[in-house]
């Protein structure tokens, strides 16, 4: 349990998020098609012309007055995302990286007959690891106005691919049904012709610069109907995994609040290393994971942890594991009204990351968990951290007197539920400005190029910064860069952007709980 503070205001300033740099990207624009069909159970797409091996390929199809209707791709295909009305229209983006032998067509097959239409759009120089670096969309509801949520980019030269869908009644296609964002080049603006279940769509893409976030891009047309708006970033050939930088901004944006009931103590934030655009919240003493957009905080996705009784969850992280990206919940405070006498054991749990992606928004996601002791005496803390190449696993324990001890799980790991005793690592000894609040940490985060971390206490925000080429480790020695702190009200939650082009903060109290950012610059 933690002390709340009060007393100190918001700083509601905001960051310029424009970018006036030009990009400089290896994706280029390949070709399109396009495909239509009244009360069908199956949508036929053609290959768009020219595609070769390595092209990205990404199908929105869209379907009228069935939106509960269930879409199941051809082989090969991940869904990116679907936004749906309350009853009229609904549109599914997905993505294939071809291969060496494609079909000329590819079906898209759906569980209740509709009036349906699609694209195919190719581009080649996408990055065929992790093609899709950032995405969203939503319904628009009567209006003439196509807008989406914004972006935020991990890699720079990126591209923007935006898709306008809405429904139309007319006779026969409009000269120009949509207008795209300014800056965006338009390959095909048509529709689907019906006097009561007709649909008009569109595509549209623009060279992205800087990675970060992006500015919304809204469209429109003449038309005040229902509408989808839907925007995908694609990363470059080559586009680094991560970057890094000494110099961060002194504004903080702030992003959004959590809409979802399920958080009522947000105690930690982990980068998604499975879907790009994600950030995972949980709570301090509950079995609530939820999953937010890094664009506007919006629920992504709801989970519970199965398998585990919190005790006093402190601080959550992301990284590699045997089955390949996982969750990590550190159960590491001593100090919680959850304990008739303080622990003397602790946990770390492991939870394999839900493939948000490809739908997999809700349900229970099954812990493994590692109990451990200390090397010393038992010790209160509030941050972990994981390593995003090795996977080693760092505790870092909280004192008001501003020295904290840094401590290392065993490697490799011992069966679940095996006691293990940690490694002691480092000290850190933290100014402490005449304030235990100055001094006392509560959360942390590796950088994701591995050289560097973050500790936040409840009133400032340091990065520790190893040398150039040296190890990671060297960083516990290195003194302590003060960074722009976020002015919260308890700040216990700090993040690294999954690129490193940034970090997110968020307090746990008082509600409604507000996500912030700050950029590198």
């Amino acid at each position: 349990m933690d002390e709340s503070l009060s007393g100190r205001e918001m700083d509601e300033g905001s960051a310029d998020l424009g970018s006036a740099e030009q990009a400089l990207t290896t994706i280029s624009y390949r070709s399109s098609s396009t495909a239509s069909g009244k009360s069908i159970t199956s949508l036929s797409v053609g290959k768009p012309a020219g595609t070769v091996q390595g092209d990205v390929l990404l199908a929105r199809i869209i379907n009228r007055n069935n939106v509960a209707a269930v879409m199941t791709p051809p082989a090969g295909w991940t869904l990116i995302r679907s936004d749906q009305s309350a009853s009229q229209i609904k549109a599914w983006v997905f993505y294939k990286v071809a291969g060496s032998a494609e079909p000329s067509s590819y079906a898209f097959g759906i569980d209740l007959a509709s009036y349906m239409a699609g694209s195919i759009v190719a581009f080649s120089g996408v990055d065929n690891a992790n093609p899709i670096d950032a995405q969203s969309g939503q319904k628009n509801g009567l209006s003439a106005s196509f807008d989406t949520p914004a972006i935020a980019t991990t890699a720079s030269n990126g591209m923007a691919v935006w898709f306008g869908s809405q429904i139309w009644t007319g006779a026969a296609c409009p000269a120009s049904p949509i207008v795209p964002p300014s800056g965006f080049t338009e390959p095909f603006d048509t529709c689907l012709v019906s006097s009561s279940t007709g649909l008009l769509f569109d595509a549209a893409y623009k060279d992205l610069g800087a990675a970060g976030l992006q500015p919304a891009f809204n469209g429109s047309s003449p038309y005040a109907e229902t509408n989808i708006a839907q925007v995908v970033a694609l990363r470059p050939a080559n586009a680094p995994a991560c970057t890094v930088g000494d110099t961060f901004s002194t504004t903080v944006t702030t992003v959004g609040t959590v809409a979802s009931p399920a958080i009522v103590e947000p105690s930690g934030l982990a980068a998604s290393r499975l879907t790009p655009g994600v950030l995972y919240v949980h709570n301090e003493d509950t079995t609530a994971i939820v999953a937010i957009s890094t664009t506007n905080a919006s629920t992504r996705g709801s989970f519970t942890v199965g398998n585990v009784t919190p005790a006093d969850w402190e601080d959550i992280a992301t990284g590699p594991c045997p089955t390949g990206k996982c969750i990590f919940i550190g159960d590491i405070g001593r100090i919680s009204a959850n304990f008739p006498t303080p622990p003397s054991t602790f946990a770390v749990y492991r939870i394999p990351e839900p493939n948000i992606g490809a739908g997999q928004t809700s349900g229970t996601l099954t812990a493994e968990g590692f109990p451990f002791q200390y090397p010393d005496t038992p010790q209160n803390a509030e941050s972990i951290m994981v390593h995003p190449t090795t996977g080693d696993i760092y505790v870092i324990t909280k004192a008001g007197s501003g020295l904290s001890k840094v401590y290392k799980m065993p490697k490799p790991l011992p069966a679940p539920g095996t006691m293990s005793t940690l490694t002691f690592v480092s000290n850190l000894q933290l100014p402490t400005n005449g304030d235990t609040n100055f001094a006392s940490a509560t959360a942390s985060a590796i950088h994701p190029c591995a050289n560097r971390f973050l500790l936040r206490t409840y009133y400032k925000v340091y990065e520790y910064r190893a040398a150039a080429g040296a190890a990671f480790e060297t960083a516990f020695a290195a003194t302590p860069v003060s960074l722009k702190d976020t002015v919260e009200g308890q700040g216990e939650a700090i993040e690294y952007e999954a690129s490193g082009a940034g970090y997110f903060t968020m307090s746990e109290s008082p509600s409604p709980f507000v996500l912030k950012y700050v950029p590198r610059l």
